[in-house]
This record gives structure tokens, sequence and C-alpha cells, in this order.
């Protein structure tokens, strides 16, 4: 995840580039399981604020990045899947070595600082929320990430298809996974979408609250392990899922993604993120602090 150009010493704070030390920081209490909800919602405000006043050739280039970043754990995912035999799009032991496998790409995305969509609904949200920035930035940033992730993944896509640069065996479990992807009816693509928005705006809150790069590369895994064995649907992921699908020659069009996938996706992650984890914890955090005065 970007980190908003910020120059911090991050050994003991969130990984996202923050506010460095408080003041009378070292008069509180430590905090047994990482920072506690009012702190990681000063730090995502202030984190929130860097993203909402970056460049948008900043804001382009890092998610275009991210969109093929992302990518590497899908194909991380078949390369396994195929390894063991069974298929991916069903629960079975190719599932679980695919889902082990996924997080691959979350690693990529969030040490190499780039970023995904779906990262902006807890820390630019907040920042707004807290006065730091204002609703059309948040709308302008949203535009430009999500169209940049999705040329990003077009762009790997299109690479990864060509050839025999994917195995025969491995190709199919893609085919597989957006076949099914497209097969959901609108109730359960909404749903699932709900459910990843949910986890993915947890894991950018859990990475703000834990310390250390260990803890956070096990968050990292978790978060997308589950991802993956819920096959919840991630506007992006899925847009990668069916994009290399179509570029290996599965029957899909693009008008079947876009209104069977990516509309009911965008918005399901969109509330799973935003009501769910964001407006959640937010509250979560100031019922905290009235009661410490």
């Amino acid at each position: 995840m970007d980190d908003g150009g910020a120059d911090v010493d991050r050994s003991s704070t969130p990984p996202y580039g923050a506010s460095g030390g408080r003041d009378g920081e070292d008069d509180h209490a430590p905090a047994p399981l990482g920072q506690e909800a009012p702190e990681i919602v000063e730090d995502a405000a202030i984190i929130g604020e860097q993203r909402l006043d970056r460049s948008v050739a900043g804001d382009v280039v890092t998610s275009f990045i991210g969109g093929m970043a992302i990518c590497f754990g899908l194909i991380a995912m078949a390369f396994a899947g195929a390894a063991v035999g069974g298929g991916v799009d069903h629960p079975s032991i190719a599932l679980l070595v695919g889902a082990l496998a996924y997080p691959v790409g979350f690693v990529i995305l969030l040490i190499g600082k780039s970023e995904l969509f779906t990262e902006n609904f807890l820390l630019p949200v907040t920042g707004v929320i807290e006065g730091h920035g204002t609703v059309r930035q948040l709308g302008a940033l949203w535009a430009v990430s999500l169209s940049a992730n999705l040329a990003g993944v077009v762009v790997f896509a299109a690479l990864i298809s060509r050839g025999d640069v994917l195995a025969a065996e491995s190709a199919a479990e893609i085919v597989a996974v957006a076949e099914q992807v497209v097969a959901y009816d609108l109730t359960t693509t909404f749903i699932k979408a709900i459910f990843a928005g949910w986890l993915m705006t947890i894991l950018t809150w859990l990475l703000l609250a834990a310390e250390g790069l260990g803890p956070r590369l096990v968050i990292i895994w978790l978060i997308g392990t589950l991802l993956v064995l819920g096959q919840f649907g991630h506007v992006i992921i899925s847009a990668a899922e069916i994009f290399m699908a179509m570029f290996l020659g599965a029957d899909i069009s693009v008008g079947t993604w876009f209104g069977g996938v990516f509309v009911p996706t965008l918005v399901g992650n969109i509330l799973g993120g935003v009501i769910f984890v964001t407006l959640l914890q937010i509250i979560q955090s100031r019922v905290e602090t009235a009661e410490e005065r």
C-alpha cells in the first residue's frame, strides 16, 4: 500500500507512513495487541489526507502497478491448484493449496507500496470524515484508482495469455474460476462482494493496528487465504480472473462481466468496506475516546 511519501521510522508504528510519535506517547500504557482504535483512526486520517492530496499522476501509476501486482496471486493460485489437481473453482485440496499460494500477490502489492481500489475504503474515507479532505477528492481518488487498477489487470491478462506462457493445466484453472464467477446470480455476487470489501478493509485496519513486519505478513496471508477460500468477489480480482479467461478463449463477454459481475461487485465491495468496517470502527473509536474523558 502506498505510504503517501512519508519518511518516518515505522519500527513501532503503523505501516502506512502516518504521524510517527505522539506527544506524551511514552506515558501511555502499552497496548498488548498493537494500537487502540482511536490511535488507528488518527493515523488513518493522516494517511488518508496524504492520499487525497496526491497528484493524479501518482494515483494512476500507483494503482496501475497495483492492478498488475495482484494478478500474480491469481497466477500463483492457478499454478498451485494445477500442481495438485482437483480444481480451484470448488472446495477441494486444490482450492486449499491455491488459497495458501494466492497471498503472494498481496505481499507483492503491499510490500511494494502499490495500491488496490479497495484500500481506499478506510484511509481516505476516514480522512474525509475527520475533516482532512473532501467528498469530491474522495470521488476522484476512487475513480482514478479503480480505472488504473483495471488497466493494469488488462495489460497483465493480455501478456500472460500469449502463446504457451501458461501451461494448459494452469490456464484451465483460471478459466474454470472465471466461469464460476460469471455463473453466480446477482444476489450471490453482491453478497460475496460485501464480504470481500469487508475483509479487504479489515486488512487495512489490522495492518495499521499491528506492529512489526512479521505480524503484518501473517495478517496479509490469513486475510488473503480466507478471501480465496470463501470465493468472495473483489472487483479488481474478479476482473483479473475474467479478463485472463477471456484472453485464454473463455466464452465470456465484456457485457457479461460488466453487468453481471463488475457493477454488483463494486457496490458490494463499497458497502462492505465503508459501512461494516470504516464507519463502525470510527464509531468504536469515538466511544472509546469519550469513555476515557
